[in-house]
């Protein structure tokens, strides 16, 4: 079987600039397009292996083995993010603990600057579409809303398999959680989850420790307080049928058009009615890059 998008010629995998025809859009890798469906919608995923590469092969196999599916978003917390998995340390036996992949060395080519100066780093833009920061050659994913993150004990080198989505911009995280991916589609989905707390494992001893069935009440009693909330489904766009994968498209970066979106986003001289003309500057969180959803064509 082969596929492709209906309005580009080539597919690319990682984080990679090639464009189709246009040289306006890139496609989304399908190894790399995760689709989580939730109560209150689906949501796309682009993820990031350049960027933190063993994160995103331990995503891909908790994916492909069924451990986030049935799941809950258990912590919701009110312009803050979004966190979602297993929740509870006895219930992680057997995926390891990674890395802290938060910031890697990399040259500059193919990193395109936003333009201005930025409170957090000395420079900040877009590689391939994923918002980054940088200083030196040491480059960084950033914490805009719609972030993948992945959630941690206070060691750097505890994540595993619980993610997080930043609901506002959380950029004093930079450099401190690893992020692997983006929201490219459905953040509405996100915003609409119920607000929710997380429980602290010690002070429910029936959820481990009081026989078999106390534990499932207690877990009873969790989907009930966490309803809404559930993760329906998750997979990667590849290891689904050709005729039911969706595809998108994300705008270059390299492209002649991010540079005009971007400047039609700081430039507010033209507005009459504006007492005040803003300052030309465009806050890199502010402007995700645009993505949209394309026709697959299948074939033999």
């Amino acid at each position: 079987m082969w596929w492709r998008c209906a309005l580009v010629a080539a597919m690319v995998g990682g984080m990679g600039q090639q464009v189709g025809a246009e040289g306006v859009w890139r496609p989304v890798y399908p190894d790399n397009l995760v689709l989580l469906d939730t109560t209150t919608g689906t949501v796309a995923i682009e993820l990031a292996p350049d960027a933190a590469p063993q994160h995103v092969a331990q995503f891909r196999k908790a994916v492909r083995s069924g451990a986030l599916a049935g799941e809950y978003f258990y912590r919701v917390v009110e312009g803050h993010v979004a966190q979602a998995g297993r929740e509870f340390e006895q219930r992680m036996a057997g995926w390891p603990d990674l890395p802290l992949e938060a910031e890697r060395t990399v040259a500059a080519d193919g990193f395109v600057p936003l333009g201005n100066a930025d409170l957090f780093a000395a420079t900040v833009g877009h590689r391939a579409g994923f918002a980054a920061g940088r200083d030196g050659e040491q480059e960084w994913l950033l914490n805009c809303p719609g972030a993948l993150g992945m959630a941690r004990n206070e060691a750097p080198d505890t994540g595993s398999i619980e993610f997080f989505i930043p609901l506002a911009s959380r950029r004093y995280l930079d450099r401190n959680y690893t992020v692997f991916g983006r929201v490219i589609d459905g953040m509405d989905n996100v915003h609409r989850l119920k607000r929710v707390d997380p429980e602290a494992e010690e002070n429910h001893p029936d959820l481990f420790e009081n026989g078999e069935a106390a534990s499932q009440a207690a877990f009873a009693s969790r989907a009930a307080r966490l309803a809404g909330n559930e993760i329906l489904s998750i997979s990667l766009a590849a290891d689904l049928p050709a005729a039911a994968r969706p595809g998108y498209e994300v705008m270059a970066t390299s492209s002649d058009e991010w540079e005009k979106l971007k400047t039609s986003k700081r430039d507010y001289s033209a507005i009459d009615a504006f007492v005040h003309t803003p300052p030309m500057v465009l806050d890199v969180c502010s402007l995700p890059v645009p993505a949209r959803r394309v026709t697959l064509q299948t074939g033999d």
